[in-house]
């Protein structure tokens, strides 16, 4: 049994097809009215089941087509359309000579069981087919026309009205984006002015912290300057008490300087008001330097202290600035060893120099590493006394190393020691603006 299906709807096509192969069908297909009369012309078909609603020939033209030659006027003609759900258009179809007329969406098995009952018709040779009730042609013509007008008319309608909400939504989605729009410019505005006024707040920070630096720095160095005279016995003699407190205030007084000195280079640093002096110099003269700066302290504590560093190690940098951060990094290795030794090493690698610091001191905890070079971050070890510091000595060292181009890290082993290593370009490259 094969039967030609008609749709210009690929998905309907193929839903029908499955649906028919899978119940033991033949199957043709057509896209049109007037691909299905091509396919009825040159082939055998025992059913046929159209659309209403196609391009080039609909489905009332190809039922009145069919039901109109002799040859192929006996063939059953099955409509199944989701369009034309009138009364009026099931009416047309019947008068027009089609057998049955099902709307779509039809359960599979109510479709497949029409098709049956009318195959089962066939083969038994009960089936007669409905021959067209309008034989004039006017009143064909008249009814064709008033459903597809009706059709049309409705599709207008509906058009009309998809135009009409999308219109709407647009002029939605416009307001919308106007608004969008305006209330984005406004916070950008308002954004803005709190940038400027954060930058504002920020620079008279900056100048604040500086100005009450400075005015804080030099009531202390009179101060330190007249204890140390006094300590020297140049005004006269004092007693061990005398010594001992007055030692008392100059370490304070150092101590209050140097935290001072840190905040002015901090600020000056995050307000990008720092100047370099770049120079020649050489790196292997200014680490002996802090090496001999440092062999006081380091006989106080019994350490030794070891220096493996070339001749004539040239660079172009900032020579106080470089030393700053070298002074930093053996005054911790000083301050956290209290035996064993201090290694400092510098050597040349590529077009960079590394300048390492190792101790055997007390060494870092692993969780405490990532508090290293943050700003007044002092780690505290259990059963020791809390060593005095400002906590920006090593913030303050990244920030001079990122300046000069480049960087500093660290390694430890707590209860083994620490290493820390600054590294410098052999020349310093400006960064870009």
């Amino acid at each position: 049994m094969r039967i030609l299906i008609v749709d210009d709807n690929k998905e309907n096509l193929c839903l029908l097809e499955t649906l028919l192969k899978g119940s033991g069908y033949e199957v043709v297909s057509a896209g049109n009215g007037a691909e299905a009369l091509e396919k009825l012309r040159t082939e055998s078909i025992d059913i046929i089941i159209s659309d209403v609603l196609m391009p080039i020939m609909d489905g009332f033209k190809l039922c009145k087509e069919v039901k109109g030659k002799d040859e192929l006027k006996n063939i059953p003609f099955i409509f199944y359309t989701a369009t034309y759900k009138d009364k009026r258009d099931e009416k047309l179809a019947l008068k027009l000579g089609a057998d049955k007329y099902i709307l779509k969406p039809a359960e599979p098995e109510e479709l497949i069981k029409i098709i049956q009952g009318v195959v089962r018709d066939v083969e038994k040779g009960k089936f007669e087919p409905k021959k067209p009730a309008l034989e004039e042609k006017k009143e064909v013509l008249k009814l064709y026309s008033e459903r597809l007008v009706n059709k049309l008319e409705k599709k207008m309608l509906d058009l009309e009205r998809e135009i009409t909400e999308r219109k709407k939504a647009e002029e939605a989605l416009k307001k919308a984006h106007d608004e969008l729009e305006v209330r984005v410019a406004e916070r950008t505005k308002e954004l803005t002015q709190a940038n400027l006024h954060l930058e504002e707040l920020d620079r008279l920070k900056s100048k604040f912290i500086a100005s009450m630096s400075h005015e804080l720095k030099t009531p202390l160095n009179p101060i330190i300057g007249l204890t140390g005279i006094i300590l020297q016995g140049i005004s006269g003699e004092i007693t061990e008490v005398q010594r001992k407190e007055l030692t008392m205030v100059k370490n304070s007084a150092n101590h209050l300087l140097a935290l001072i000195s840190d905040i002015i280079d901090v600020s000056k640093i995050e307000a990008n008001q720092i100047e370099l002096a770049i120079e020649k110099l050489d790196l292997s003269e200014l680490i002996q330097e802090v090496r001999d700066t440092f062999k006081i302290a380091v006989d106080e504590k019994d350490l030794k202290m070891s220096l493996k560093t070339p001749e004539g190690l040239i660079i172009k940098s900032d020579k106080r600035r470089a030393k700053q951060v070298i002074i930093k990094l053996v005054s911790n290795a000083v301050k956290f060893t209290d035996k064993g030794e201090i290694a400092i090493k510098a050597e040349k690698k590529d077009e960079r120099v590394e300048i390492s610091v190792a101790d055997t001191g007390i060494g870092i905890k692993k969780e405490n590493m990532k508090m290293l070079f943050k700003q007044f971050s002092r780690i505290h070890v259990e059963g020791r006394t809390r060593a005095e510091g400002t906590g920006l000595g090593l913030y303050l060292s990244k920030k001079i190393a990122d300046l000069l181009g480049g960087e500093i890290s660290a390694e430890s082993e707590f209860g083994k020691g620490s290493k820390f290593t600054f590294i410098l370009p052999l020349k310093y490259k400006e960064a870009s603006p």
